[in-house]
């Protein structure tokens, strides 16, 4: 059974009197944010970074929500995005165009975080390309329906075969990792000197995050664990030992059923959230409709190996 966000009651933890510790990518004070369940935020005052104190999730058994026989992919309307694998395509080439203007064709590239394999699928057309995922099901998946070099391994211990490499992409996946310094850390040892890191992530700084506030799409205690703006990112960036060369915000295709079902499972249990049903159910016949949503809250970076 999958660890569950649906509320907004703050955790014990959350009330505790005890001084909070510090934030991780500044040394400032972290304070509590917002609870869903028994999972809450905090908010370092100084830099505004965001952080599950709890960490990954986990399942009854202590395996992380992406190792976990109950699959977090097809879980709260997940599925809608995972295995939508016409828009993950399209997404994936506007990466890859991304990555085009800093990379050599013929480049050796390491995709941290692969999941389904997506990126790995279109990259494998210019570059010489190989990644790896948590999990087993997913790098499964990947191997037998775009047949790529994709392997089981973690971010904080990756695989080291056939690098060092000419660049290391990690598309939304900082925001799943609650060491993302580390991690960081890892992957720079996979590079070149000068090497590039690409990646993404919801900015916590953009307009519509700082409009939404603690209604923000992208605030899933479950899943997102730790969540960055743009300035607090290049800043981790730069203190793991990279020189941030380009920045710019990133647009996403989604189904209009999969982005009613997550809002729905974000806002349960509110009077928004009834409103949002309501809007799901008279939606149903655009449910398939393809939509290309730009609002400016995903942050995506290019950054070079220094030394």
């Amino acid at each position: 059974m999958l660890v569950t966000a649906i509320d907004d009651s703050r955790a014990a933890a959350a009330t505790s009197t005890a001084p909070a510790p510090g934030c991780g990518l500044c040394g400032g004070r972290l304070e509590f944010y917002l609870a869903r369940g028994e999972r809450h935020y905090e908010r370092c005052r100084r830099c505004g970074f965001l952080v599950i104190p709890e960490g990954v999730a986990t399942d009854a058994r202590g395996a992380t929500i992406y190792e976990s026989e109950s699959s977090v992919f097809e879980a709260d309307g997940n599925a809608g995005y995972y295995f939508d694998h016409e828009a993950n395509l399209a997404n994936s080439r506007r990466k890859l165009a991304f990555v085009e203007r800093h990379l050599a064709k013929g480049s050796s590239l390491l995709d941290a975080g692969a999941n389904f394999g997506h990126f790995l699928s279109v990259a494998g057309e210019r570059y010489r390309a190989r990644g790896f995922d948590l999990s087993a099901a997913a790098v499964a998946w990947s191997r037998r329906h775009f047949g790529v070099d994709n392997v089981v391994g973690s971010v904080y211990q990756p695989p080291e075969e056939g690098a060092p490499f000419d660049a290391v992409s990690s598309w939304d996946v900082v925001e799943h990792l609650a060491d993302p310094g580390q991690a960081l850390r890892r992957l720079r040892g996979l590079l070149r000197p000068g090497g590039w890191l690409f990646l993404s992530t919801p900015d916590s700084g953009s307009l519509v995050a700082r409009l939404l506030g603690r209604r923000w799409h992208y605030l899933d205690p479950v899943q997102h664990v730790s969540v960055f703006s743009r300035e607090n990112l290049r800043a981790l960036v730069e203190a793991t030992g990279y020189e941030v060369v380009s920045t710019r915000h990133l647009g996403h295709d989604y189904r209009v059923r999969y982005v009613l079902d997550r809002l729905c499972y974000l806002h349960q249990g509110r009077l928004v959230g009834r409103a949002l049903r309501l809007a799901r159910l008279l939606a149903r016949p655009l449910g398939g409709l393809k939509v290309h949503l730009q609002l400016g809250d995903v942050a995506m970076l290019a950054a070079r190996r220094r030394g």
